[in-house]
C-alpha cells in the first residue's frame, strides 16, 4: 500500500512537473511565433476592442465625415466641372474672335491712312512752290518772306542804277547819273517797282531818290543798302483786315558783325488779286 501510494504520488508529482512544464513552455512560443496564428484567443480580444473602439468612434464619424465627404466631394467634382466645362468654350471663343478682331482691324486703317494723307501733302508743295512772289494770293508769316525778298531785290536794282550805271553830270554841285535804259523813265521804274509795292509805296520812294531831267530818270552817284540777311528773316503777324496785314520781321545781321536782330514792321496791301508791299522800299531796306 506504501509502494503504491507512493507511486501514485510521484505519477502525480510527474503530471504536475510535466503540467507546469508545458504550462511554462506554452507562452514562449506563442510569444515567438504569429500570435493570430497559435492563440486565437488572443486575437479576439484584440480584434475586440477594436470594433468596439471604431464602433463607438466611428458612428459619429460617419454622421459628420459622409455628409462632410459627401458635401466636399460633389462640390469638388461640380467644381472641376465648372472648371472644365467653361474652359472649353471660353478658350476657344476669345481665342477666335482676337485673332479675327486684329488681322481685320489694322489692314482697313493702314490701306486707308496712307491714302488719304499723301494727296494733300503731294498737291500743297506743288502749289505753294508753283506761286510766283509777285503773284502772291494767299498771304500768312511763310509766303510773306518771298515777296519781302522779291521787294529787296527790286529796290536793289533801283538803287543801284539799274543794269549799269549811266552818264554822270553835275547838279546844285552834286553829282548824279542815269539809271539804265530799262527803268530810266519814271514811269518804266514805277512799272517796275509795282511788280512787288503798291503804287503809293513806288512813288513815294521815287520821289525821294530820283529826279527827273529831261524825261530822264537820274540819282545821286553812291550806293545804298546795308548788311541785313533778309534771307533768314522770320514773319509774325502784327494785325489782319481782309485786304490789309502787318508782320513784324526779325531780321539777323551776318554772324561775325555780332550784332542784335533788327525788328521791322512791314505792311501787306491786297490789289487786285494779289499782295503788295505797301511800306516804302527804303523804310524797310
Amino acid at each position: 500500500m506504501k509502494i503504491n501510494t507512493k507511486l501514485s504520488a510521484l505519477c502525480i508529482a510527474a503530471t504536475l512537473l510535466s503540467v507546469a512544464q508545458a504550462a511554462a513552455a506554452a507562452p514562449t512560443p506563442a510569444e515567438a511565433t504569429q500570435p493570430g496564428v497559435a492563440s486565437p484567443s488572443a486575437t479576439v480580444p484584440a480584434l475586440v476592442p477594436a470594433p468596439a473602439a471604431s464602433a463607438s468612434v466611428t458612428p459619429p464619424a460617419p454622421a459628420q465625415a459622409p455628409s462632410a465627404q459627401a458635401a466636399s466631394i460633389p462640390s469638388a467634382a461640380a467644381g472641376s466641372a465648372k472648371a472644365t466645362a467653361p474652359a472649353a468654350p471660353s478658350a476657344p471663343a476669345p481665342r477666335s474672335s482676337a485673332s479675327v478682331a486684329p488681322a481685320a482691324a489694322p489692314t482697313a486703317p493702314s490701306t486707308a491712312q496712307p491714302s488719304t494723307p499723301q494727296p494733300p501733302s503731294a498737291s500743297a508743295p506743288a502749289a505753294a512752290t508753283s506761286v510766283k512772289p509777285t503773284q502772291l494770293d494767299k498771304l500768312n508769316h511763310e509766303s510773306a518772306i518771298p515777296l519781302v525778298l522779291e521787294a529787296q531785290s527790286r529796290y536793289l536794282y533801283a538803287i543801284s542804277g539799274g543794269s549799269s550805271v549811266g552818264e554822270s553830270f553835275q547838279r546844285n554841285g552834286k553829282s548824279y547819273r542815269y539809271l539804265s535804259e530799262d527803268i530810266g523813265t519814271k514811269t518804266k521804274l514805277i512799272n517796275y517797282l509795282t511788280q512787288a509795292y503798291t503804287k503809293q509805296a513806288s512813288e513815294q520812294f521815287v520821289g525821294k531818290f530820283f529826279v527827273e531831267i529831261n524825261g530822264k530818270l537820274a540819282q545821286l552817284d553812291a550806293d545804298g543798302g546795308n548788311l541785313l540777311e533778309f534771307n533768314r528773316a522770320t514773319a509774325k503777324m502784327v494785325t489782319m483786315t481782309p485786304v490789309k496785314r502787318s508782320y513784324l520781321l526779325t531780321v539777323p545781321y551776318p554772324a561775325e558783325t555780332k550784332k542784335a536782330n533788327e525788328k521791322i514792321t512791314v505792311n501787306f496791301e491786297k490789289v487786285g488779286s494779289y499782295w503788295k508791299i505797301s511800306s516804302a522800299p527804303h523804310v524797310i531796306f
